[in-house]
């Protein structure tokens, strides 16, 4: 009898469970800013930052465990820039020198999302892959004879952080907005960017690291689909709901 009574427990835990998971895939894309941060930008001002836009647009595949935690896997192209303004030796114009980074590269994150009462929060890894540099200073040439895309390394690892909430929807889909944040923890200069002082281009005894970081407003649309029993049993919680 007792055994019978465990077999019926563990059914209905287990069946309740699945009544909760499914998958959902999504579009989402945003628009922000990056920053890179330099410990010797700020001891010294020899350069100073000028925050410029970015971007990023892709997809993402989700799988719901149970009603309230997640786990997305986000597949990202993007954007990130930089712009300096100084004044070189010898510079005799009113306006500073302005030296400019534009990056453009994939953006692959696996996350893990919270959801309740129609917000949520996510964190994970976002691992970062650089293909395309440019680069231009009118302040004078301080990388020949190397190419842009020399001084910057090629991938970067980081951590994720955001939190939102779903605006409107049906039971099978949904647009949620919110706010995601990134800390790159390598060094965005290559080998040769340290050895050049990247972003300084300043000899100097010694060179400190360059971390992007990332403030982008997001923007998702997510279809649910392979529900294992049922969808509605897996609801989720919607500010505006159609």
């Amino acid at each position: 009898m007792k055994k019978l009574t465990l077999i019926s427990i563990f059914s209905i835990l287990m069946s309740t469970s699945f009544a909760q998971t499914w998958f959902d895939i999504g579009l989402k894309g945003g628009v922000g800013t990056s920053f890179w941060y330099n410990k010797q930008i700020f001891d010294n001002q020899q350069i100073v930052h000028k925050w410029q836009p970015g971007y990023t647009i892709g997809g993402k595949i989700g799988f719901n465990f149970i009603q309230e935690h997640q786990l997305t896997f986000d597949v990202l192209k993007s954007l990130i820039s930089q712009d300096f303004t100084y004044r070189p030796e010898g510079w005799t114009n009113s306006a500073d020198a302005l030296r400019e980074f534009t990056i453009g590269g994939l953006d692959m994150l696996l996350m893990y999302r919270a959801n309740r009462n129609g917000t949520y929060f996510e964190v994970g890894p976002q691992w970062s892959k650089y293909s395309a540099v440019k680069y231009s200073d009118n302040g004078g040439d301080f990388i020949s004879p190397m190419e842009p895309s020399q001084l910057i390394s090629k991938s970067n690892f980081g951590l994720a952080m955001g939190f939102g909430g779903y605006i409107f929807g049906t039971d099978n889909f949904g647009v949620t907005t919110g706010v995601r944040f990134n800390y790159m923890f390598n060094d965005l200069a290559s080998a040769e960017g340290r050895d050049a002082n990247f972003p300084i281009f300043i000899p100097t005894d010694k060179t400190n690291p360059t971390n992007n970081i990332g403030v982008i407003f997001m923007i998702e649309i997510n279809y649910d689909f392979g529900y294992l029993v049922s969808p509605t049993c897996g609801t989720r919680g919607k500010l505006f709901v159609l």
